[in-house]
Formats: structure tokens, sequence, C-alpha cells
């Protein structure tokens, strides 16, 4: 019933027995370095997963896991804490660093290390714990919950992967990892100090990772049901057609005589949208084709060395200036607001006769939105200096829009 055989409990064992020296070195020591007689046998430890890798290059620790059988087996519990929280965890680092700094102060150099190598145990212990859960909630989403066979569980399984990572990122977030920098002493070694930086950078990547993770949840969980959607609407189709034999689509119906000549299928093409470079047929023809775009090619070489030509225009056309009819009208409305306060519309009516001699016409309404849209596109000084009166009337239905009639400009 288990998941493993003797064999491979029994090459684990033999693994351990055989580097008894090393593993009993890693735990009293609290590291082991790699050197050139026994850098192969750490490597295979460390893909056993009996040991783990140390910051520093070539150091190698046990893992949490045995160290914490090693401490059951010699009634050594000192390190031992219940990770059920982030919480909990935090409170056991702050422990283990308060005790650190207090026997790092009081110069008790072996205790001091024991508590150093405590608080790394207790740290790496939460980074692994929660990147692995965060390893398998994206294998779950990249897999699209590939544990479960039908729609239907995959959503439920989905549901509460989503639900159990906002929870958890919940908790997280209520904890600030700042405060894990008040640890740091002042007279605390480098090596210390790196260890509680460390945690507080893989916390906060910790939390951007887990939201990225919640937000391919619900791009899975989106696409899960849409397609539990589709499914349920092509069973309700089969259902229909079921039911209903009269919508069974005969295989003869494409020849059949009753059939619309349109609807009938079409003999097939007899050409391709391309050669068949292996028909010895269409070999000739293709060849000949070949020969004669190479020929056409090959372009004469453009002449060089002409004399250059001077080009002269005796006629030379003068164009005079076009002005806006329109605009200069404005212009001399504006001009004329200056000296007195003028309306627009009483400014169009006295210009209609001499707009019609020269064949101009324009709207009131134009007119006057001529004359605003001008009075908008003046300066802020400008428009500061003249005095504008509009005669509006608030749109039926509005509360703040209004049309106006006529406009009257003056200088203040």
């Amino acid at each position: 019933m288990g998941l493993y055989d003797r064999d491979q409990v029994a090459k684990l064992l033999r693994q351990i027995g055989q580097a008894d020296e090393l593993l009993s070195a890693a735990y009293v020591d609290g590291s082991i370095s790699s050197r050139s007689d026994n850098d192969s046998q750490l490597r295979a430890l460390h893909k056993a997963k009996l040991l783990r890798p140390e910051e520093e290059l070539g150091d190698y620790r046990l893992t949490s896991d045995l160290k914490r059988l090693l401490n059951k087996l010699l009634r050594h519990q000192s390190s031992y804490r219940q990770l059920t929280d982030m919480g909990k965890v935090m409170d056991a680092l702050e422990d283990a660093g308060r005790d650190y700094e207090e026997s790092y102060k009081a110069e008790q150099w072996d205790d001091a290390e024991h508590y150093l190598d405590q608080f790394d145990d207790l740290a790496y212990e939460a980074r692994d714990s929660l990147n692995t859960s965060l390893d398998n909630m994206h294998y779950a989403i990249s897999s699209q919950f590939g544990f479960v066979a039908t729609l239907n569980a995959k959503v439920r399984e989905n549901e509460k992967a989503l639900a159990y990572a906002q929870k958890l990122l919940n908790e997280l977030q209520q904890i600030e990892p700042e405060i894990c920098y008040d640890w740091i002493f002042d007279a605390a070694p480098t090596e210390f100090a790196r260890k509680v930086t460390g945690f507080v950078r893989w916390y906060r990547d910790a939390l951007k990772r887990l939201a990225h993770v919640i937000d391919k949840m619900r791009q899975s969980l989106f696409r899960l049901r849409r397609q539990v959607k589709q499914a349920n609407q092509l069973k309700g189709m089969a259902r229909f057609l079921r039911q209903h034999p009269e919508y069974q689509l005969s295989e003869e119906l494409p020849f059949s005589d009753n059939l619309p000549q349109a609807l009938k299928l079409s003999p097939p093409l007899t050409t391709a949208g391309h050669p068949d470079v292996r028909s010895s047929a269409q070999e000739e023809s293709l060849v000949a084709i070949v020969q004669h775009l190479r020929k056409l090619s090959q372009a004469a070489p453009e002449a060089r060395g002409r004399d250059g030509v001077e080009v002269e225009s005796e006629a030379l056309e003068i164009l005079g200036y076009i002005s806006d009819w329109a605009l200069d009208e404005v212009e001399r409305y504006f001009e004329q607001a200056l000296e007195t306060p003028l309306s627009a519309l009483a400014f169009w009516q006295q210009q209609q006769s001499r707009w019609l001699e020269q064949g101009w016409e324009l709207p009131p309404q134009a007119w006057i939105e001529l004359v605003f849209g001008y009075y908008c596109s003046l300066s802020i000084d400008l428009q500061r200096s003249l005095d504008l009166e509009l005669e509006e009337a608030l749109v039926d239905g509005t509360n703040n829009n209004f049309t106006y009639s006529n406009i009257t400009v003056g200088f203040r």
C-alpha cells in the first residue's frame, strides 16, 4: 500500500548509512563544506534531499525534515516549532533572534551559534513550505487541474484553490515584513543581518508571486466555466437532435435531385494553386517560365554621364492672397465691438445687403457659432479684456446644458 517499494527505502537508508560521518558532521557543526574528496558525495546527498545548500557556495546543511527527525530521536527538541501559520513563524523567528542577540552580547558563542542555526532553520522551513505551496498551485494552473478528469471537477478544484490562495494572501498581507529589520541589533554580525534581509526580500517576492498566481487562477476559472457552458450547450443540442430525428441530415443529401443546384457539391477542381514539381507533364512549361523570368531580370544598365539641362520659365504666375470672407467679417465685427458693445445678430442683419451683393450667404446660427469660436481662440488676456454676454436657454431634460441664440461683445 506504500508509495515506495522496499528497494527504494533500502537504497535511501544505505545512502544515509554510507554518509554517516558527513551527516553527523553537518548536524553537530551546523554545516559542512565541500572538498575535492567529498564533493560528489555531498551532491548525491543534496539530490536525495538530505542536504540543502547554504548561502556560501560549497557549504551544505541538513534539511529541516532530517534535522527534525534527528532532534526527535536524540530527544533534542529545542529547534522544533509548529509552523501552522505565518504569524507563529514570525513569533518563532523573533524569539530566536532575541535569544541570539542576548547570547551574542554576553559573548556566549556556542549558544549564539545554536540560536543562529535555529533562526536559519526556521526561516528556511518557512520559505520551503510556502514555495512548495506556490509551486503546487502554479503546476495545478498550468496543467488545468489535470489530476481530475471532468470539467465540473476542474471548476470545483479551481474554486477551492482560489479561495485558499486568497485567504493565504490576506493572512500574509496582515504582516509587515519591515518589522524584521528591528531584529538586527547594533553589534549584529553581517551573517545574521544577511539572513534577516534575505528573509524580508523573499517575503516581498512571495507576496508578488502569490498575487500573480491568484490572477492566473481567476483567468483559469473563467476559461473553465466557459468550457462548462459550451459543453452544456453541446449536450443540450445533442439531446434535442436525438429527440427530433427529423433534423438528422442524410449523407446522400448533397447528391439529392430535390436539392437546389446552388447547394449541390461541385466537382473537384482540376487545377491547383501551385505547380506540381513532381509532375513530368508540367515540367517543360515550368522550365520555360523560369527561363523567361531570368531573361527579364537581366535589365539593361542605366545610362550615365548625361549632360545637365537648365530649366527656365519666363511665364511666372503671381498668386494672389486668398482670404476667407467670413473670417474677415468676424474680425470687422470685433473691431466695432471694441468701440461700443455690439450684438452679433444685429451686425449680421446690418451686413445682409452688402453680403448679398457680394454673393455671400451665411445662416445666423452659423454666424453666431463662428463668432463664439473666434472668441474662444483668443488668448486668455484678450478674453479677459472683453465682456461676453450670451442669450441662452436651458435645454429641456438637462440641468446644466444651454443653447444660445445671440452674443453681445463689448470692451471692458
